[in-house]
């Protein structure tokens, strides 16, 4: 087979990407990485692909269109972000996993994906619930990153010194596009941000309660926890421990490394090409507001610290859908001042798996079975692949979309520095020295 694998986020989706080619290459099979950039050339040549691995559904129709819904390939859903807060009402969980197009509807482009590889059982309740139709293509697998072929091959750090890491969350007062915070206040106005989905038939709305809906709750969340996250970061001063920062993919570290310099705080900017689970093995506590890291942490047996309990005001801003709430929460440390915080982190303690968090993690991401999460997402493809072209008729296109996909990344690489636009971890091209990186990722 060829797989055609969309790796969305640089920071985010690599290690299942090369995990994924490497346990498809030991059966033989040739995994291929795209993105957002390849997407018009796949359109061209996807009679080279036998399978094509999307996140979601909507970039079907966005990158390939409904040209896609008479293609012999087939499609398969991967989420690569299905924790937290989504979890907490199934029917934003089913909007989320199956997208506004379908409660509108119009499920074309479901009916056309032939299976999809979900995180844990509450995702595949929530499909069974609001879409029985789709129930039957779902598979609970977990997630690849947390499988035991993504992770380092090597045992915590061995040294004295304590690693403590701070998670940032912060892209609305810090958007790596050079945005103006104050531009976030569009979403007002945006159906696609207040509604989780607007059924045009029956008149039917499902109201949004996540942060991105709350421009301005958001922005003074954010605020509060960066003011928080640097007096925690400086009250390490004097202490014997080494203090690191794994900050959002979508933030300029540019901004961050302004302020620790202005602060006069000693804090290494951790690499965020480097997967969050090889990261975690070098840290021995977390420190942050509320995010799916502490989900992967957890995974991982990393502590975690949350800030939330800093300054009650900011409880005042948190809305019913917003990562605080998540079930994890209920089991993560969250002192009331800075000392404590700085304190509790100096402390060496052992991870302890609790039954309510081992219920979370066992609902959500299928943990510990997600250790094995490669092996189901690979035999999945296995059994669905019905490819209908001959085998020279693949070469060829495979041949064709290489050769066109080289030389269009050139153009868009030229252009990109004619007009001075940077590259990200959404929009990138696969350089040589990318696809060796990705390519060497897992051991």
């Amino acid at each position: 087979m060829n797989i055609y694998f969309h790796v969305d986020e640089l920071k985010r989706d690599s290690i299942v990407a090369s995990a994924l080619k490497k346990k498809f290459r030991a059966l033989g099979h040739n995994l291929v990485y795209g993105n957002r950039i390849t997407g018009p050339i796949l359109k061209l040549f996807h009679n080279a692909f036998d399978i094509i691995v999307f996140p979601r559904p909507h970039f079907i129709h966005d990158m390939v269109g409904d040209d896609s819904l008479n293609w012999d390939q087939e499609i398969v859903m991967l989420s690569s972000e299905s924790l937290g807060i989504i979890c907490k009402d199934y029917e934003v969980m089913a909007r989320t996993l199956l997208e506004d197009t379908y409660f509108n509807d119009d499920t074309r482009y479901i009916d056309k994906i032939a299976a999809f590889c979900l995180w844990g059982a509450r995702q595949k309740q929530a499909i069974e619930m609001f879409a029985p139709d789709v129930h039957k293509k779902c598979s609970i697998i977990g997630h690849p990153r947390h499988d035991k072929s993504s992770l380092k091959n090597s045992l915590k750090k061995q040294t004295k010194t304590r690693n403590i890491g701070f998670v940032t969350r912060a892209n609305g007062l810090n958007d790596y596009y050079g945005r103006m915070a104050i531009e976030g206040f569009e979403v007002l106005f945006d159906d696609h941000f207040q509604y989780e989905y607007i059924n045009k038939k029956t008149g039917k709305k499902l109201k949004s309660k996540r942060n991105v809906a709350q421009p301005r709750n958001n922005l003074i969340v954010q605020s509060y926890d960066t003011e928080s996250l640097l007096k925690i970061m400086k009250a390490f001063d004097g202490k014997d421990c080494k203090l690191f920062v794994r900050c959002h993919p979508k933030e300029n570290l540019d901004v961050w490394k302004y302020l620790f310099k202005k602060c006069s705080i000693e804090i290494e900017i951790s690499d965020s090409l480097i997967p969050i689970t090889h990261w975690l093995d070098d840290i021995d506590v977390v420190i942050g507001p509320p995010s799916t890291t502490f989900y992967d942490a957890a995974i991982e047996k990393t502590r975690c610290i949350s800030i939330t309990n800093l300054d009650k005001n900011r409880l005042n801003y948190i809305g019913e859908l917003w990562e605080e709430n998540n079930e994890l929460m209920k089991d993560i440390s969250a002192p009331q001042t800075i000392q404590e915080i700085v304190d509790d982190a100096m402390i060496e303690k052992d991870f302890i798996l609790t039954p309510s968090l081992k219920k979370t993690l066992m609902s959500e991401a299928d943990y510990p079975e997600c250790r094995n999460s490669l092996d189901k997402f690979v035999n999945i493809c296995i059994d669905i692949n019905m490819h209908k072209s001959s085998k020279k008729t693949r070469s060829i296109n495979l041949f064709l979309y290489k050769t066109v996909s080289f030389v269009y990344q050139k153009m868009w690489s030229a252009k990109s520095f004619i007009i001075q636009r940077d590259e990200n971890s959404s929009m990138y091209t696969f350089k040589k020295s990318t696809v060796n990186f990705i390519d060497n990722l897992s051991e």
